[in-house]
């Protein structure tokens, strides 16, 4: 029971934290859910130009074609989901960022299941 008291504890003083820090990303992510309502190519061009990869090695994929889309979707969704850009490592600000756009990247790729 005191694990569990303490687990939600924790969650509670995260989302305590991350509200100003979303309410500060607000038009940023305004940016992205528009591009995420035009098209998937729009999303992935907005994110990797807007909001280019920290991790090394990283870049917008080459490939954007109706054809290639999924695979495409998945490299961008292992780049920035967010245990891949850890708030230690990145900040508060970027690790919910990449957690925002790697939602709008999950609903992009139901559709090409």
């Amino acid at each position: 029971r005191a694990a569990d008291r303490m687990a939600e504890e924790a969650r509670m003083r995260a989302a305590n934290a991350s509200a100003p820090v979303l309410e500060k990303l607000g038009p940023k992510l305004d940016l992205i859910r528009k591009a995420a309502a035009r098209s998937p190519q729009a999303l992935l061009q907005h994110v990797f130009t807007a909001h280019p990869s920290k991790r090394d090695g990283e870049s917008a994929p080459g490939d954007m074609s109706e054809g290639a889309m999924r695979k495409t979707l998945l490299k961008a969704i292992r780049c920035y989901h967010q245990d891949k850009n850890l708030v230690d490592d990145y900040g508060l600000e970027w690790h919910l960022l990449c957690r925002e756009i790697t939602k709008q990247l999950n609903a992009k790729l139901e559709l090409y299941k």
